[in-house]
């Protein structure tokens, strides 16, 4: 038991009061001097030398009335125990690591874990567990194959929660590869062991393509392994029924206005053949002139990198974005007029939004793999993007520095620096180019076949210890106040009957 206000109980000390007026009023009986008593001198009154108690239940009754009211004033609460549950032993494994070889370098340990009690689960959002058969068959023949899975930091606060004593015990397989990872990751319960496989995977796909005639295609091919990714452009035949993209046969499939690929037994892929030249249209204020420059740079490199007929068209803020522009970039502190971003939101275009405002300096780098090191010097700190967007490219303190929003059909990028030397080192670096190159592609195949590899000190977040589901679990606390109270009434009517009974006798 506890009180939530115990200096009320420096009240009970009231219980003097009545203990005091007992002893001084005590009722003493009438004196009736009879015969030669009368004449005899009265002597000193002997009453303090021989005090006595009387009614002494009486007066336990009325101090237990004021020692319980002192005790309700002090507001006394029973805590019960909190239920104590038993702890849980848990291996996760990623779904892209269930198909693919290197489930074999795993599959000793999960083994042992098994046969210790632990229970087997895919590291989805729902943590599906996986039968003793299913685990036999896939780690028995494993085959490689390109998985879609989720953003695998956004899942750990759930992980977290489900398994949050100090008594549990998590291990977590995923692989190393960039693409399963996006944002800024929560931290890392010590309960949970993760480790990160190494995938020596290779993809091949087709990204984009073009028309350029009536008998031949022009196809923007992507390769990707755990060092970087690379595009390439290859013309094949309009009516080509596979081509070799870097060492692989790919099988192709033209139907009209839409080409399907497909390499091996992976699932087919359809992309659009665009007919039609890449137009971006460009709006800036005139302090981000330098930008526009470095930016054509940028898109002409990539131009004549991937033979992509691109066409850039500088507009005025005033005038209505172009509506066959696939791409637009606002290079402005101005507000983004509301029929660009109806064309984002209704026609599927990209928009660019970069503020260059109110600029806060900073010496962080471009945190990706496989690059060369970028420095950048200032962010902005207006035109933040929202929080339903997720970062793109992010830098070492963990900030993102592009973010993408989807609206509607289409999606708008929040960029919070400049290509300028006063803002970073992008627009003089040759890897401009290749880090723009996926965002004006048509089609974002990049991210399901991206097999770059993070490094383990990024990919693993900070440890925390697990918060006890007893300890965070309020105990459920109950007030004696009610019963307090009602025993005090229940005593003061006691008092009451004897005292009238006392006084009629």
């Amino acid at each position: 038991m506890t009180f939530l206000s115990p200096i009320w109980l420096f009240a009970a000390s009231a219980v003097l009061v009545p203990i005091a007026i007992h002893l001084w009023n005590r009722r003493q009986g009438k004196t009736v001097k009879v015969g030669n008593l009368r004449w005899l001198e009265p002597s000193a009154s002997r009453r303090w030398s021989s005090i006595q108690l009387s009614d002494v239940w009486l007066l336990v009754l009325r101090c237990c009335i004021l020692l319980l009211v002192a005790v309700a004033l002090a507001k006394p609460v029973w805590e019960g125990a909190a239920t104590s549950q038993q702890a849980q032993k848990a291996v996760l494994i990623s779904p892209e690591l269930l198909h693919s070889t290197a489930i074999r370098q795993i599959k000793p340990t999960v083994d042992n874990l098994l046969q210790r009690g632990y229970t087997l689960h895919r590291y989805t959002s729902t943590f599906e567990v996986i039968p003793a058969e299913a685990w036999q068959t896939l780690s028995g023949n494993p085959t490689d194959s390109v998985v879609s899975s989720g953003n695998y930091w956004g899942l750990l606060p759930a992980l977290a929660q489900r398994y949050d004593q100090a008594e549990d015990s998590v291990w977590l397989f995923t692989s190393d590869q960039q693409r399963h990872f996006s944002g800024t990751p929560t931290a890392l319960q010590e309960n949970i062991r993760w480790v990160p496989v190494a995938l020596e995977s290779t993809t091949n796909w087709v990204q984009a393509a073009y028309s350029l005639s009536s008998d031949s295609l022009l196809l923007i091919t992507g390769h990707s392994n755990r060092e970087g990714t690379t595009y390439h452009s290859v013309t094949v035949a309009a009516l080509a029924q596979e081509t070799n993209i870097n060492g692989s046969l790919v099988k192709l499939s033209p139907e009209g206005d839409s080409l399907t690929t497909q390499q091996g037994n992976s699932v087919p892929h359809r992309i659009e053949i665009n007919k039609e030249p890449l137009r971006i249209g460009i709006a800036y204020d005139e302090g981000q002139q330098s930008e526009v420059r470095y930016l054509q740079a940028a898109v002409q490199a990539i131009s004549h990198y991937t033979g992509i007929p691109i066409e850039t068209q500088q507009i005025s803020k005033t005038t209505p974005a172009d509506t066959s522009a696939a791409w637009l970039f606002w290079l402005s502190s101005e507000e983004v007029p509301s029929t660009w971003l109806e064309q984002v939101q209704e026609k599927g275009a990209k928009l660019w939004v970069q503020s260059a405002s109110e600029p806060t300096a900073t010496t962080a780098q471009l945190a990706s793999a496989g690059i060369e090191k970028i420095s950048i010097h200032q962010l902005a700190t207006t035109g933040i993007a929202p929080n339903n967007a997720y970062p793109i490219w992010q830098i070492t303190t963990g900030e993102p520095l592009l973010s993408e929003q989807r609206l509607g059909l289409g999606k708008v990028y929040h960029f919070r620096s400049g290509f300028g030397p006063a803002w970073s080192q992008l627009g003089q670096s040759t890897q401009l180019p290749e880090l723009l190159l996926p965002l004006i592609l048509p089609e974002q195949a990049a991210s399901h076949y991206d097999a770059r590899a993070l490094d383990e000190t990024q990919l693993k977040p900070a440890m925390v210890q697990p918060i006890s589901k007893q300890d965070k679990q309020e105990r459920q606390q109950y007030s004696l106040i009610p019963w307090l109270v009602l025993l005090a009434f229940l005593l003061f009517l006691a008092e009451r009957i004897i005292t009238s009974k006392r006084k009629t006798a």
